[in-house]
């Protein structure tokens, strides 16, 4: 490792946190529960204790069996394999630990009854529209846990880079404005502990996988909130992250074995070319830069080829969706993995939860790179991610771009009709989780220069388009930001905090602007929740003319929707003769905002940089 890391990693204060009621030299026991009746009998505990490597384990619990240990390099760590039979009872019992005769621990370890219909819950789909968040970015619901002992950062809101006191009461605070916006499910950043000196407000790099970081709540916060959500009609996302953990998680000061993480005789960031992948001339010294390079100093990279770190994080991941009741997954800088191994990680959820679905970020530029990672894909190389959706990073800029530009052969609405000519990439074209912007991108309110019209474009886009919706918080009131700058994308909503001077959740504390980018999102996330077509349907598209005009339809047995873009900074009329076979057998439709009737045998006056959006009337 560099001299720095290393210099970071002795300073380390290795923190001990027992498992609950436990008297012992075991001072970690992970997964710290487990329940009954689960798909996958085996389990691995990786149990934490000086010196307690060569301990031989005792269990007398019906049903319970000690299949094998396993010993690794550091003397502090043993791996107990248990078998779990599917009629074991839920109970407590007691972990023995000996050296020879002699008792040196016993640990209590709990075995819970799993909530009935956990295996085969459901998850998000194409129907969902789903609310991003940052925790410590969107309202301070407890302000009793802004600053906690032990903890290296507390509250600073002058400050971007430091942590600005939201948690978890504040979102379920705000749940009922979340779901009267439109949206059906809810994907949080992840809330980890993360005891860093630095940047800890993101929770990317995680201290401790079994542990809500406290200035966010506690892991009963998280399981009420998972409650509230369902009870609000919302679905649950939690943000998987398999590539890194933080440099301040126990681990760095003890390593279990010296390939737990990726260590380079300098230090190596990644070269974050997520193509080497794809890339058929790919240099193998670029891919190992891409896989094995760390994403920061402060993120240590975790090597998933090791079976004991695979099974850890595995049973990590699993251990919060049974206990929080979670919906569906969201995976993190995927491609910096091993993508096989990757593959085989994802596998393991989808072969606990059949139904879950699995959105991947493959941050990458081009729709066929994108395809790639999609579940069910025809890879040459027969690749398959075991993600059922992937998010249109394409498209992301294709909206951030098109409507401040001229319309001509590839500019402007032609950008969007190359785009999607090029769906045929994927096998499944509405498990695309579309995006204006989200957390690690400049907001598209900067993009269009704060200009309402220009948005409202972007947001029709976003929502009427084969795939699904994902609004960052902030982005159904257009919020501004600092264009190149991590933190500039990171703002507080205005009114998560008693201190601040206005209150944007509520009509009254938003300006007039966006009072009218808040109601024109919520008519459209709301219209689409009843609409069939646009959850699901076929979608047809038509060459763009030159004039800045796109139509475009998404259509199925129940009804027709017709949406029409002109990018013109000039009015239109447009003909409705070249578009017939999107209304066939109709005489007019509605327009979704104003309500007013749209006759197809007129021609529609269309307002400078503006979209339309028809329900076509059946008869």
């Amino acid at each position: 490792m560099h001299k720095q890391i290393l210099l970071i990693v002795t300073l380390l204060a290795f923190a001990t946190a027992g498992v609950a009621g436990n008297k012992c030299a075991v001072s970690k026991i992970e997964p710290i529960s487990w329940w009954v009746g689960m798909n996958n009998p085996e389990l691995q505990l990786q149990c934490y204790g000086q010196g307690i490597q060569n301990a031989t384990v005792e269990i007398d619990y019906p049903g319970v069996t000690v299949t094998r240990t396993e010993k690794v390099e550091s003397p502090n760590y043993l791996f107990i394999f248990l078998n779990i039979d599917p009629a074991t009872k839920p109970g407590t019992f007691d972990i023995i630990f000996k050296d020879g005769k002699k008792k040196i621990a016993k640990c209590k370890y709990t075995l819970n009854a799993r909530r009935e219909g956990s295996r085969n819950r459901g998850s998000f789909t194409s129907s969902d529209a789903i609310y991003l968040l940052m925790p410590d970015r969107f309202a301070n619901g407890n302000y009793d846990n802004d600053s906690i002992k032990g903890y290296l950062q507390g509250v600073d809101r002058s400050d971007l880079g430091k942590r600005h006191g939201g948690d978890i009461q504040g979102i379920i605070d705000h749940l009922d404005y979340i779901a009267d916006l439109g949206c059906t499910a809810l994907w949080p950043t992840p809330m980890f502990d993360n005891n860093d000196d630095n940047y800890s407000y993101h929770h990317y790099s995680a201290c401790d996988y079994y542990k809500i970081d406290p200035r966010l709540g506690t892991n009963a916060d998280y399981k009420r909130l998972s409650d509230s959500c369902h009870v609000k009609g919302l679905k649950l996302i939690i943000d998987v992250v398999p590539n890194h953990c933080g440099i301040r998680h126990y681990w760095m000061s003890d390593l279990p074995t010296q390939d737990w993480i990726h260590q380079w005789p300098t230090y190596t960031s990644s070269n974050y070319r997520m193509t080497a992948w794809t890339d058929p001339h790919a240099a193998d010294a670029d891919r190992e830069v891409l896989e094995k390079g760390w994403f920061s100093y402060s993120m240590p990279d975790l090597n998933l080829e090791n079976p004991l770190l695979f099974n850890y994080l595995t049973e990590a991941y699993i251990w919060w969706i049974e206990y929080g009741n979670v919906d569906g997954i969201r995976v993190d800088t995927y491609p910096y993995n091993n993508i096989k191994v990757a593959s085989r990680f994802m596998k393991t959820f989808r072969d606990e939860y059949p139904n879950i679905s699995i959105v991947g970020e493959c941050w990458v530029k081009s729709p066929l790179e994108i395809a790639y990672y999609q579940s069910g894909n025809n890879n040459k190389d027969g690749f398959d991610s075991n993600l059922q959706s992937v998010m249109d990073f394409v498209l992301k800029d294709k909206i951030q771009e098109a409507f401040n530009e001229r319309d001509d052969w590839d500019h402007g609405m032609a950008k969007f009709y190359s785009h999607y000519a090029q769906d045929f990439a994927y096998p499944d074209q509405n498990m695309i989780m579309n995006f204006v912007d989200n957390h690690d991108i400049d907001r598209f309110s900067g993009a269009v220069q704060m200009n309402p019209d220009k948005y409202k474009m972007g947001l029709a886009m976003l929502i009427t388009t084969r795939g699904y919706p994902q609004i960052y918080s902030g982005d159904e009131i257009m919020l501004e930001g600092i264009p190149g700058n991590y933190e500039g994308f990171r703002f507080d909503f205005p009114g998560g905090w008693k201190e601040d001077s206005r209150n944007a959740f509520t009509e009254e504390g938003r300006t007039g602007i966006e009072n009218d980018i808040f109601n024109y999102t919520k008519a459209l996330l709301n219209f689409r929740k009843n609409s069939t077509a646009l959850q699901s349907g076929k979608m047809k598209q038509f060459i763009p003319t030159f004039e800045g005009v796109y139509v475009f339809s998404r259509y199925d047995k129940n009804e027709r929707i017709i949406v029409i873009f002109n990018n013109n900074v000039n009015s239109q009329f447009m003909s409705f003769d070249r578009y017939k076979e999107l209304f066939e057998g109709s005489e007019s439709g509605t327009d979704i905002i104003t309500g007013k009737t749209i006759y197809f045998d007129t021609k529609l006056s269309l307002p400078a940089k503006s979209a339309t959006i028809i329900k076509v009337k059946e008869k």
